[in-house]
């Protein structure tokens, strides 16, 4: 990709990461009046990326704005979310899109440009450790609440990141440290060995991120909030609206097999790697 098409990129993306910008769509999401506009918004979201109710419940029809049907549960006797202990299960529906193995601080966001593992966590990783970083994209037509992928307990959370950037390939290309840039919120939790992180970051227009575990809504920007939270495997642990991404950073001395490869779709509860004894 040359320079002219970068900058051109850049320029067109640039007004779109403005906040307020998907704050403003989040609240047109969530319009339940006129109930003709808000049935009219749904049926040409969903006609629009091809979505099936199979697993979900009830149907289109049932849900009184395009946020709540954004946000439509599984339904667990069509769809229920196994739990196993010595797998690592996926936390969202999506696109497998990065998978690697970092030793010290970089990680790639695409061919060619690397981001700070510390700066996008917030936190200062052991130099010495490798870590298996898997990046779970979500498009709009996907289910969009995710789950715990291991029982574990919380630690501590951190919220940070001032633009909301789309994430698919046309911006990952694009626009150097997006995940870095855009709104987080990155989840610590506790293993025997070294913490594993889980981040749900943000996208144009994400109207939140949602944690399960946060009963006063995500910490103040910049700043971990300590946490001491058990947690079980597939339960539901938060939820975000439009185009999303998930981060998992594991310690690489946890796994003994990698069960899904990179480009791989995935559904909640695939078992994406196998955890040593």
């Amino acid at each position: 990709m040359n320079h002219i098409s970068r900058f051109i990129g850049r320029a067109l993306l640039a007004p779109l990461s403005w906040v307020p910008l998907s704050r403003g769509y989040g609240r047109i999401m969530r319009l339940r009046r006129p109930r003709f506009l808000a049935r009219w918004m749904i049926r040409r979201f969903q006609r629009h990326y091809g979505i099936s109710m199979d697993g979900f419940r009830g149907g289109a029809e049932d849900y009184p704005s395009l946020a709540d049907f954004f946000l439509r549960p599984l339904d667990p006797a069509r769809r229920p979310l196994a739990v196993n202990d010595g797998l690592l299960l996926s936390p969202a529906d999506g696109r497998l899109s990065g998978l690697e193995r970092v030793s010290g601080d970089a990680a790639t966001q695409v061919k060619g440009w690397t981001y700070s593992l510390n700066g996008f966590l917030a936190e200062e990783l052991d130099p010495a450790a490798q870590w298996l970083v898997a990046t779970i994209y979500l498009s709009p037509r996907d289910y969009h609440r995710f789950h715990y992928p291991l029982s574990a307990r919380i630690t501590g959370c951190f919220h940070g990141g001032t633009r909301l950037f789309p994430v698919n390939g046309f911006s990952v290309r694009r626009v150097r440290r997006l995940y870095i840039r855009n709104e987080r919120a990155v989840t610590r939790f506790a293993l025997p060995t070294r913490p594993l992180y889980m981040a749900a970051v943000g996208a144009t227009f994400v109207g939140s991120i949602g944690l399960e575990y946060l009963e006063h809504g995500l910490p103040a920007a910049g700043a971990w909030q300590p946490c001491d939270i058990p947690v079980r495997q597939m339960a539901e642990m938060g939820r975000f609206a439009m185009g999303s991404t998930i981060v998992l950073v594991v310690p690489a001395d946890l796994v003994e097999e990698t069960l899904a490869g990179e480009g791989s779709l995935l559904r909640v509860g695939q078992p994406l790697f196998k955890l040593k004894n």
